[in-house]
């Protein structure tokens, strides 16, 4: 395969690593987030265990900052599974980079070892790092929210309770009627001040945002640039709009698309899958959109499932109950669909065409009456 890019297509990778300017010229379309942290920047904080998503130890926090709102939207990832060619223009944090011993460490970190929530330590990492994103968005959860936000970190020897005790207390106060989960009235805590009802709320600030002027005007010159990664085995694409994807889809018909790449890692991993034309559909602001119509909802194809899950739970409370039965039903399912970590990447059309036996979303997608738009021969059409 040629190194040498095609058309307007730019074969430099671009993003930042706690903080800090990445490039990498025609990186290798097969390394995952988590080898280049490790291997090129020896950031080994950030753990290889399952490596396939279910276990959370490689958790990072991955920060998108979208010109369109001035806003960054910060998410948990499994750098497992994430290819490092999809970090282009995004902001990835990892376990080092909020605290450390040897300068000062960070309130997630700390109030997890005042708590022994730690012991063999392995697990520790993704669970600082799930924690340290929920609160880039919400600085008082609930404790509800808290305890399920953990639904992708695994710990075998510590046990969940002194984490969710430890993590309790960025909860936001609020009454205690004794009917909680986490409640001395029930006989979990030793020490009633330990109760997360009257604990206070974090210590310290978290990070606002890792933009500068001039990172943002960065941005949003990456954010416009298609890009093309070769490897002696795989070619990458990643168009940014969507008459660049069905160029490439007509150039490369046996190419393979990717949003989190969630199902295609596993099956190059575990099933020996050999795809030598992957395209990035993440960067296509078109495949991303919800419109909203008298007839229901249309969600973009690539829309992370962590997005659909807080679109359908603003109409629940917004549109009359017999209007929204469908979206009750999907948003339960969803709690139930793999951990943060994958929602925050997943999205429905990948559920679609992946068709697991699991099921997932399709039985419930199938009773509701859901339609499939698809474009074909440059027309968009419907599929009941």
């Amino acid at each position: 395969m040629t190194e040498t890019p095609t058309n307007n297509y730019k074969n430099r990778l671009v993003f930042f690593v706690n903080g800090q300017k990445v490039e990498v010229i025609n990186p290798d379309p097969r390394q995952t987030l988590l080898q280049y942290l490790r291997k090129d920047l020896r950031l080994t904080g950030t753990k290889l265990a399952c490596g396939e998503g279910g276990c959370g130890a490689c958790t990072v926090m991955v920060a998108r900052y979208s010109s369109d709102t001035d806003d960054v939207t910060y998410f948990p990832v499994n750098a497992c599974l994430a290819p490092v060619c999809s970090m282009h223009g995004l902001a990835v944090t990892t376990v080092e980079g909020i605290g450390s011993v040897s300068t000062a460490l960070h309130p997630v970190q700390s109030v997890l070892a005042e708590h022994h929530g730690s012991q063999c330590g392995f697990c520790t990492p993704g669970i600082v790092m799930s924690m340290y994103t929920l609160l880039q968005s919400d600085r008082q959860p609930a404790s509800s929210e808290i305890q399920e936000h953990f639904d992708g970190n695994l710990c075998r020897c510590t046990g969940y309770r002194p984490i969710l005790q430890a993590y309790n207390t960025f909860a936001a106060k609020e009454e205690c009627s004794g009917t909680c989960e986490f409640c001395p009235k029930k006989g979990i805590f030793n020490d009633i001040e330990d109760h997360p009802c009257k604990n206070s709320t974090a210590a310290g600030e978290t990070q606002k945002s890792f933009l500068s002027q001039d990172k943002k005007q960065l941005i949003n010159k990456l954010d416009q640039e298609n890009l093309e990664f070769c490897s002696p085995s795989t070619r990458w694409f990643s168009p940014t709009s969507l008459g660049g994807l069905l160029e490439i889809r007509r150039k490369y018909r046996d190419c393979k698309l990717v949003n989190g790449n969630t199902e295609v890692e596993i099956e190059v991993k575990f099933k020996k899958a050999n795809y030598q034309t992957l395209v990035s559909v993440t960067r296509i602001n078109q495949l991303k959109q919800v419109i909203r119509t008298e007839s229901g909802i249309e969600i973009g194809a690539s829309l992370p499932l962590s997005q659909v899950k807080k679109c359908f739970e603003e109409d629940i409370r917004q549109l009359p109950e017999y209007k929204t039965r469908a979206l009750t039903a999907i948003v339960e399912m969803l709690k139930w669909f793999a951990g943060h970590q994958i929602r925050s990447v997943a999205c429905l059309a990948g559920n679609i065409m992946t068709a697991s036996p699991i099921s997932d979303l399709n039985p419930l997608l199938l009773a509701c009456r859901a339609m499939l738009k698809y474009l074909d021969l440059g027309k968009w059409e419907w599929l009941g």
